[in-house]
C-alpha cells in the first residue's frame, strides 16, 4: 500500500465476525499498490475490531450494529477517493494483481469481475445467469456454462471481489440499501443493465476466495442468513419481474425459505 501520493483503487471490505480471515486478507491486499483500504466492522463481537485497531495503515469504520453488506458498503464508499472502487469480502483476497491491466481495462468497461478460485487451479462458479423463476425451480440453471479462461461480457459476477468506477457507482446511487445482503449485487446489476452497462470478465486478475470463511458460522447467523435470502429473492422478484413470474415465484420463494430456516433450527 502506497499513502504517498493519491490512491489509484479504493478497497472497501465490510466485516462481520471475521477474525478467522481478517489478518491473511490485510497481509495480501497491502500488496496492491497505490491503494487505500477501507474497512467498515459491522459490530463484530469475535475479535475483529481489535485486530483492525491495532492497524494503523488502514481507515477504519465501526459501527454500532450489524447494518448488512448494502448499507456498510455505501458508508464506505463516501469515505473513498480513489476513482476505481474494488468492493471485496474479507475472505477474498488477490493472487495475480496485474494493476496495469487493470486500469488499461477499466478505461472501456465500468464494472470488472476477476476470476475467483477456490483452489489454486479451480475457479469458482462465479458468472450466473441473473434468477429468474425456472431458476427456482432449477437451481443448476442459475450457474451459467462458461469459459473462465476468456475474457467476456458476462450478465451477473458474484460481488466477492468486484471493480466498479466511482463515477457508476455515484450515478446508481450505490448499493440499493433495502437489500441487507443477498441480492445486493444481483440488484445492483440490474440497474446498470438498465442503463446499457454490463459486467466486463478477465481472468487476468485473479482472486482466491475462502467461501463462507468471512463469519461464525453459528446456527442462529445460519438462520438469519436464509431468511435474510428469502428477503431477498422476495424483494427481487417483486421489482424486476412480470406479473406472471411473481405470482409463481413468490410462493416458491416463501415454502424453500420457511423449510430451510424450519431445518437449521431443529438441528
Amino acid at each position: 500500500m502506497n499513502t504517498s501520493k493519491k490512491s489509484e483503487i479504493s478497497i472497501i471490505t465490510v466485516t462481520y465476525n471475521s477474525k478467522d480471515v481478517i489478518k491473511r486478507f490485510l497481509k495480501e491486499v497491502k500488496k496492491i499498490k497505490n491503494t487505500e483500504i477501507i474497512i467498515v466492522d459491522n459490530n463484530s463481537k469475535d475479535g475483529t475490531k481489535e485486530i483492525l485497531t491495532k492497524d494503523k495503515k488502514i481507515k477504519k469504520i465501526f459501527l454500532k450494529r450489524n447494518y448488512g453488506y448494502s448499507k456498510a458498503n455505501n458508508i464506505g464508499f463516501k469515505k473513498s477517493k480513489a476513482n476505481i472502487i474494488l468492493f471485496l469480502n474479507p475472505d477474498s483476497y488477490p493472487l495475480d494483481f496485474d494493476f496495469e491491466k487493470l486500469k488499461e481495462l477499466m478505461k472501456n468497461y465500468e464494472i470488472l469481475a476477476p476470476l475467483l478460485l477456490k483452489d489454486e487451479n479451480i475457479p469458482e462458479y462465479s458468472i450466473r445467469e441473473f434468477p429468474s423463476l425456472l431458476g427456482l425451480i432449477f437451481p443448476f440453471l442459475w450457474k451459467k456454462k462458461f469459459d473462465y479462461s476468456k475474457e467476456q461480457v458476462v450478465p451477473q459476477p458474484m460481488f466477492s471481489a468486484i471493480f466498479i468506477k466511482r463515477e457508476l457507482f455515484k450515478k446508481l446511487n450505490g448499493f440499493d440499501e433495502k437489500f441487507f445482503v443477498y441480492f445486493t449485487d444481483i440488484e445492483f446489476l440490474e440497474r446498470a443493465k438498465n442503463i446499457g452497462i454490463n459486467a466486463f470478465f478477465t481472468p487476468k486478475i485473479k482472486f482466491f476466495h475462502q467461501r463462507g470463511k468471512g463469519v461464525l458460522r453459528s446456527k442462529k447467523i445460519l438462520s438469519r442468513k436464509y431468511l435474510d435470502w428469502g428477503k431477498g429473492a422476495y424483494r427481487y422478484f417483486v421489482v424486476y419481474k412480470n406479473l406472471f413470474e411473481k405470482i409463481l415465484a413468490i410462493p416458491l420463494i416463501l415454502v424453500y425459505t420457511t423449510a430451510r430456516y424450519v431445518f437449521i433450527t431443529l438441528l
